[in-house]
């Protein structure tokens, strides 16, 4: 029953009516196709797009996206099978527009995850190695900084003034810290509609059918010769109505008693991971406990901290749950993380094990006392 029940399989999960949408681009974005969720407004046809996915070209020919409450942004990168999509201002000044406040709701984008900037403007002849100077905000009087860091030194507190604090969509640069420049796009992720295991397998999602609003994953036939003639193929059709009559009920009980032994099998690995670690940290089985001495508030709040979005998607190279009090990381949570190995903490957790242990409760590496700002 159950092999019979994977070899039909494929044919069901193509055997739904599908309308075949042209991929679309702007002049000067060729490299970035539009298809199914997103569609251009001079291109769009009810069943080719899903709603709050509208782009459209600018004058110079360039992708583009506005959001409600934030305006417009050009469209960098769409990645359909991580659901991302990397934006920047057509200015090119995005620490201006994350000033004024960027707010991605009533879209269907979101932020991963937020961290607390300050902006601060100083004196032309400030200088200090810690901080990068927004060259789009600064004038010939005036430099303007931004950075994550709360507790500012003498020379900060006395040369600038503080703009204003606000959260600004963040992401990891490449040596684990996070940038002061704010010079990076912003990413936004999207999770309705969920096409990603479908891309996975190299298939592309639309609708069921015409009129129809379920989502289905299809095959791609973009290369083929005709992918039309062979959708409507009428004896595949018959081919597929006998055999879904007949295998659906099988296919129904192997699905079922396939979830059943996923969700024991999950339980008991989970429990068995949690029990690891919990040995690793507490009796020291693992590994043997790094006898540095631990760290002052003054270095562990150069670590940055991380406010979780709706996703609750970790940076670096964490799991979904804090490695030392064992539980789920869940969405507006503060999170801080170690620069030199990535790995993320509730705050308060490893604000504590700091202060007594000057490495990472999971791989022992000793942050460096001076961190990158």
């Amino acid at each position: 029953m159950g092999f019979l029940a994977f070899f039909l399989l494929p044919f069901f999960v193509a055997s739904t009516a599908y309308s075949f949408c042209p991929i679309t681009t702007c002049t000067n974005s060729t490299l970035t196709p539009i298809r199914f969720p997103f569609h251009l407004d001079q291109h769009n046809t009810e069943n080719c797009s899903y709603p709050g996915f509208n782009l459209h070209c600018t004058d110079q020919g360039h992708l583009a996206i506005t959001l409600p409450h934030s305006g417009e942004f050009l469209v960098r990168v769409i990645n359909y099978e991580t659901q991302f999509m990397l934006i920047d201002d057509p200015d090119s000044c995005l620490p201006q527009r994350l000033l004024e406040g960027f707010d991605p709701s009533g879209s269907p984008f979101q932020a991963e995850f937020y961290v607390n900037y300050t902006f601060l403007s100083c004196p032309r002849n400030f200088t200090n190695a810690r901080f990068t100077v927004i060259d789009c905000l600064s004038n010939s009087t005036r430099s303007v900084i931004a950075t994550f860091l709360t507790d500012f030194t003498a020379d900060v507190s006395r040369s600038c003034q503080i703009i204003r604090t606000l959260p600004v969509p963040a992401s990891l640069s490449g040596t684990g810290g996070f940038t002061s420049s704010l010079s990076e796009d912003v990413w936004l992720s999207w999770h309705v509609p969920d096409c990603q295991d479908c891309e996975a397998r190299g298939g592309v999602c639309g609708y069921q059918s015409n009129g129809n609003q379920q989502i289905g994953c299809f095959k791609n036939l973009q290369n083929s010769g005709n992918p039309q003639q062979e959708h409507n193929s009428k004896g595949l059709k018959v081919f597929r109505i006998i055999a879904f009559s007949i295998a659906f009920p099988a296919i129904a009980c192997a699905v079922g008693v396939g979830v059943f032994l996923c969700i024991v099998d999950r339980r008991d690995r989970h429990a068995g991971t949690q029990e690891n670690r919990a040995l690793q940290l507490i009796a020291g089985t693992a590994q043997p406990l790094d006898t540095t001495m631990g760290l002052d508030q003054a270095t562990i709040d150069t670590y940055a901290k991380v406010v979780l979005g709706e996703s609750r998607r970790v940076p670096g190279v964490n799991d979904g749950s804090c490695p030392i009090c064992l539980s789920d990381f869940s969405a507006k949570e503060t999170l801080r993380c170690i620069p030199e190995c990535k790995h993320c903490f509730h705050a308060d957790c490893i604000d504590e094990w700091l202060k007594m242990n000057g490495s990472c409760p999971l791989c022992r590496t000793s942050p460096a006392h001076h961190a990158q700002v």
